[in-house]
């Protein structure tokens, strides 16, 4: 499995030992949007990453601090299977959330960036995909920094969100 090391970052595929500091990022309701969920909803959902390697050969990575091997967020593209239309179930859908302490400092551009740089030299992908709340504007900036553009929205979770693309072979 892949590790990719940029200027400030590594980034490697989750591992269940991530656990203890992947958890408090995605239980903090600040981060989540009051969206948290609980210790067994969080094993469930580290469980899928780290099994998606194995069934895909990609998926989403730790991101690490460089200089201190400190957990930072976690960013990737995997298939997670939403129904939301055609693109959600036929192309690599991307994803990154970096924790409060690891905000405001391109770390969420830097390592999504790196991630798809390997992602579309490993899979040469026609597209990949998106799905954004609609009112996360940094999230946006991110997805517009690698190339996406939204094509559409939907109503996902209860939540409004943005339906992005990225197309990678013309």
């Amino acid at each position: 499995m892949p590790t990719i090391v940029t200027e400030r970052l590594i980034l490697r595929p989750q591992m269940i030992n991530d656990y203890e500091v992947w958890y408090p990022m995605y239980a903090d309701p600040t981060l989540m949007n009051g969206s948290g969920f609980t210790p067994e909803e969080g094993w469930n959902r580290l469980l899928r990453n780290v099994g998606h390697w194995t069934s895909f050969g990609y998926g989403i990575f730790a991101i690490l601090r460089k200089s201190d091997g400190a957990f930072l967020g976690e960013t990737g593209l995997a298939n997670f299977h939403r129904g939301i239309d055609e693109n959600f179930e036929n192309y690599a859908e991307a994803s990154w959330v970096v924790s409060q302490a690891a905000q405001h400092q391109g770390i969420a551009k830097e390592a999504a960036t790196a991630a798809h740089t390997w992602f579309v030299s490993a899979f040469s992908p026609a597209k990949t995909i998106c799905l954004i709340a609609k009112d996360n504007a940094a999230s946006v900036n991110v997805a517009e920094h690698i190339g996406y553009q939204v094509y559409g929205e939907c109503i996902y979770k209860g939540a409004e969100c943005l339906k992005l693309e990225c197309l990678w072979m013309k």
